[in-house]
């Protein structure tokens, strides 16, 4: 299997919602990381199993992702890049934002060892961000 072949599994997996099937795929130290935000309970960086696990509940708590589309899967050597586009809703707020994505996969012995993820974290934010409370 090809790392363009394990990436593909990692997005059917996600689809079906099935955390099992994607611990499989990832290394145990994997490095789990999408830009910091203030506004959106996702940013950061994650480290291991549990980290990619927290980052899974907190996402599955903050947002329903309506939209996930692959349109490339590129790969060279050990690295892959997905390119995609998404729409997503902030359950805490009803506000949707749609992105296009890059995701650039680095992998180790066939498993996934680092996931970045780069999309309009503007958009995020203002879908995530509280109104500002009134002036008193």
């Amino acid at each position: 299997m090809t790392n363009a072949d394990t990436a593909r599994q990692l997005y059917a997996a996600f689809g079906r919602r099935d955390l099992p099937a994607i611990l499989d795929l990832l290394t145990d130290d994997v490095e789990w990381g999408e830009p910091d935000n203030p506004h959106n309970p996702c940013g950061g960086t994650r480290h291991g199993h549990a980290g990619f696990l927290e980052w899974a509940t907190i996402g599955r708590d903050a947002e329903d992702i309506t939209v996930l589309d692959i349109h490339a899967v590129i790969a060279e050597g050990d690295a892959v890049a997905v390119v995609g586009y998404l729409e997503c809703v902030a359950r805490r707020t009803g506000r949707g934002y749609t992105s296009d994505f890059v995701h650039l996969l680095a992998f180790r012995d066939g498993r996934i060892a680092r996931f970045r993820e780069f999309f309009d974290t503007y958009a995020a934010a203002e879908a995530f961000r509280l109104a500002p409370s009134p002036a008193l």
